[in-house]
């Protein structure tokens, strides 16, 4: 399986713009009011960070996943157990995602249809991606649905500037401060890069001269758009209005209305949202899946997906309530991301380059 460098910056981009637009957008603006634009470009920063630490950390490593390369730098249970935190995320990242936008598709659309049959309609989706073509379909996939993502939301930005109003905006600073903004940046600083997929998915490159170069493309084309989507919710809402909105950015979309003749706009973001649940679903459960194989010494990793994918099937549809996932997300971006997706790449890219100095020294 191979993964080009062009396919590499859309599943960066396919993976991660739909989930921060859909759950990313209400919470930042709760905690930085109308200054949630200058959180997305402060957690913009520090995801192109994260990133450059991801990456460089694979490079050293070439045609190695996370799982390879930890056991070649810890020993075999060593390098296992510190890789086990990064497969419950894996695994537990899809289900709360398919369960969020279940959730949504039930609330605005198919409110008459079981919220565990519109679950399923994804898994069935997901599973066949995934179990077709590997990380090479999931990249001509995000390859292709990748551009129709930019190009619609880029267009609605257009279509909504009708409905903004600049003073929203105002007080700018001041009424938050710094310490708001920050707080307001932390998790999507930690989503832009990706939940450590990074580790795993820069192995499948096949020219890695350029890979570093790309994956900051990917993640600066994220924060764009992302900044640019909480700037237009907060242009067309206020801060006040737009706290109280689950999924802000989707109702903005719902306020178009030019001359009565271009209306409803809010079913093409629909169709895209759907396009980036199925990706970034497809992408965990196959690194999920992979992972797996290579710590279980599993020749076929395609046999892992069905253990997993009734897992993550059981894990959406025991979701209680949104606080169950709310809870998950603080817990998620107060512990879990800043050891798994900081600490621990840190640690092993010290290791890497203590032995690699070794292996240079002088006789």
């Amino acid at each position: 399986m191979k993964l080009s460098e062009t396919q590499l910056v859309w599943v960066i981009a396919t993976t991660e713009i739909i989930a921060m637009i859909g759950l990313k957008i209400t919470p930042a603006i709760q905690i930085a009011k109308q200054d949630a634009w200058l959180s997305m470009l402060v957690g913009g920063i520090v995801g192109l960070a994260i990133t450059f630490l991801a990456v460089k950390l694979s490079i050293l490593h070439p045609n190695q996943t996370l799982i390879q390369y930890s056991q070649e730098l810890l020993g075999k249970w060593f390098g296992r157990l510190i890789v086990l935190p990064y497969l419950l995320a894996w695994f537990i990242l899809p289900a709360i995602l398919l369960r969020s936008f279940a959730d949504f598709i039930h609330l605005v659309l198919l409110n008459r249809t079981p919220v565990w049959l519109i679950i399923l309609l994804f898994i069935g989706l997901m599973t066949y991606l995934t179990y077709s073509s590997g990380i090479s379909g999931i990249g001509r996939y995000c390859e292709l649905v990748g551009p129709i993502i930019i190009i619609t939301l880029l267009i609605s930005f257009l279509l909504n500037l009708q409905n903004i109003e600049w003073h929203h905006l105002l007080p700018f600073y001041f009424d938050s401060g710094e310490v708001n903004i920050l707080k307001g940046s932390l998790a999507p600083a930690f989503w832009f890069s990706g939940p450590f997929v990074l580790l795993v998915i820069v192995s499948f490159i096949q020219t890695p001269q350029k890979v570093l170069a790309k994956s900051m493309l990917g993640v600066g084309i994220t924060v764009f758009m992302v900044f640019a989507s909480t700037l237009m919710v907060l242009l067309v809402f206020g801060p006040n209005l737009a706290a109280k909105l689950k999924f802000s950015y989707f109702v903005s979309v719902r306020t178009i209305d030019i001359l009565s003749f271009i209306q409803n706009a809010d079913v093409f973001i629909m169709f895209i949202w759907v396009f980036g649940v199925i990706a970034q679903s497809s992408l965990y459960i196959f690194i999920a899946s992979y992972e797996t194989a290579n710590c279980l010494k599993v020749k076929d990793w395609r046999k892992i997906i069905w253990f997993g994918i009734p897992v993550i099937y059981i894990m959406a549809i025991l979701i209680p309530d949104e606080t169950a996932i709310t809870l998950f997300d603080k817990f998620w971006t107060a512990v879990v991301y800043p050891i798994c997706g900081i600490l621990i790449p840190l640690f092993l890219l010290i290791i890497t380059s203590f032995k690699k100095k070794e292996r240079i020294k002088p006789i």
